[in-house]
């Protein structure tokens, strides 16, 4: 059922989708009747806030008004997925599933929770059901070069470059794809990735690596200095750099990139914030 159908909710989902969410529920406010869609866009500003209690149990009160509701479970099952709480998200996407087997949105959420949880043959069973959701296809190819499963990584990007040629994702995984396996062709992929999404940090990443190991070291700076700058939480980019600055006698840059490579290793060893949960209970 579509829970937007009882109202007129676009202006206030105007309002989420564009940012505004202290705006959103202001608006919220001055609705007086409560349904299902009143908390589901209620979850989703509190989302938006960063206010993950009150964003569940509005997903909850939401559900708990009309439990036939697919866009309340998803809500649900993706505010514990974001917030590294995987465990519960496969729970809760889960138990939808039962309700909702033939929904996409549904079974790529499940999916991605088992990647996070490292589930990784569960994972790529689920998320080649997806298929050819570009979410999707990013996991399962992520999953298969982790893998070092570089052939059948290849296969997969070939196939989804066919359904969908303008997506930049293909042809990164395609390069990775083919890097692993020692083939030819990887810096044209990478071209053609780069076409469609230039600030795609991955992409330069893996150029700029290619160039350090060909010796190629003033272009490898400008590759990996653009993915730390596009992405500056991307380790192997820092790493890189530091060694291309070192190969070009640039001392001190390569101290500085090797401290932010110590910095971002002690931050990913920093327990990641999770949500507390039971069924029924709040975070």
């Amino acid at each position: 059922m579509l829970l937007l159908a009882l109202a007129d909710w676009g202006p206030i989902e105007r309002s989420i989708s564009a940012g505004r969410f202290r705006e959103a529920l202001a608006q919220l406010e001055r609705v007086s009747e409560r349904p299902a869609a009143w908390h589901l866009l209620a979850s989703k500003a509190h989302d938006g806030l960063n206010d993950p209690a009150r964003a569940v149990m509005e997903a909850e009160a939401a559900i708990a008004q009309e439990p036939g509701s697919e866009a309340a479970h998803v809500q649900l099952g993706f505010i514990f997925l974001s917030r590294n709480t995987s465990l519960a998200a496969v729970e809760i996407f889960t138990d939808a599933e039962r309700q909702f087997p033939n929904s996409l949105i549904v079974r790529l959420g499940k999916g991605l929770a088992q990647k996070e949880l490292q589930l990784y043959d569960e994972a790529e069973a689920t998320l080649a059901r997806c298929w050819p959701h570009p979410l999707a296809f990013d996991a399962q190819a992520t999953v298969l070069v982790q893998r070092a499963k570089f052939g059948q990584a290849k296969e997969l990007s070939a196939r989804f470059i066919q359904v969908n040629p303008g997506d930049y994702r293909g042809y990164y995984f395609l390069a990775s794809a083919k890097n692993g396996l020692q083939e030819e062709g990887v810096r044209d992929a990478l071209a053609q990735s780069l076409a469609r999404k230039g600030d795609f940090a991955a992409a330069h990443a893996l150029l700029g690596k290619l160039q350090l190991r060909a010796g190629e070291y003033a272009d490898a700076v400008g590759s990996l200095e653009k993915a730390a700058r596009y992405r500056p939480d991307l380790v192997q980019a820092h790493l890189h750099l530091a060694q291309a600055y070192r190969k070009l006698g640039r001392e001190e840059d390569a101290m500085r990139e090797f401290g932010v490579v110590a910095d971002l290793r002690k931050q990913e060893a920093q327990p990641k914030p999770s949500l507390m949960y039971h069924r029924g209970s709040k975070p």
